[in-house]
């Protein structure tokens, strides 16, 4: 049986900015239970609550203005029945630290659940199944005065499920950890 459709879609108000003002960062083990079970609630797309481990929280990277963005991308095979998305979130860090250094080494250790939230004011989750991977970290002095001294990092993740929105009031509490 074919699949319902059940909205079509109108060119609105040109109101739309691109860009991403800040990205949140947790493990993506820390919202799930013991079992496995997924422990955010979301109805049509829409994060409306969410729980994380005890004294787990997103880690909030600040991003200069016009350098981080995010994807999310359809792979459909009609041979095979299948479909699956790949998130992608790539931002830079502009910091070549030892601090630094030791935060992207334990991010490249795991897998993440990231959320962005847009120059918009909209946030987004990605990687919310089964988490992004750091790809790739590249880290570099630049060679003139002008030029980026850190790192750019590019993270993607192939998901059964599309981005989620984050409403507002789950993400007021992004960088408050779980109880």
């Amino acid at each position: 049986m074919p699949c319902d459709i059940t909205a079509g879609y109108a060119i609105d108000c040109r109101d739309s900015i691109g860009g991403i003002d800040a990205i949140y960062l947790i493990e993506n083990s820390a919202l799930y239970d013991a079992s496995g079970v997924t422990r955010i609630t979301q109805v049509s797309g829409t994060v409306t609550a969410m729980t994380k481990d005890s004294g787990k929280k997103f880690y909030k990277f600040e991003v200069p203005r016009a350098t981080a963005m995010a994807s999310n991308n359809i792979t459909a095979s009609s041979e095979n029945g299948t479909l699956f998305y790949t998130h992608m979130v790539s931002f830079p860090i502009n910091s070549r630290s030892a601090t630094t250094r030791n935060i992207i080494n334990t991010l490249a250790k795991n897998r993440v659940t990231i959320v962005t939230k847009d120059m918009d004011g909209t946030y987004r989750m990605y990687g919310a199944g089964f988490g992004l991977f750091l790809d790739t970290a590249e880290g570099g002095s630049g060679t003139a005065l002008g030029d980026r001294s850190g790192y750019q990092l590019s993270f993607s993740s192939q998901e059964a499920d599309d981005f989620l929105v984050v409403s507002s009031g789950v993400a007021s509490a992004l960088e408050t950890p779980g109880t």
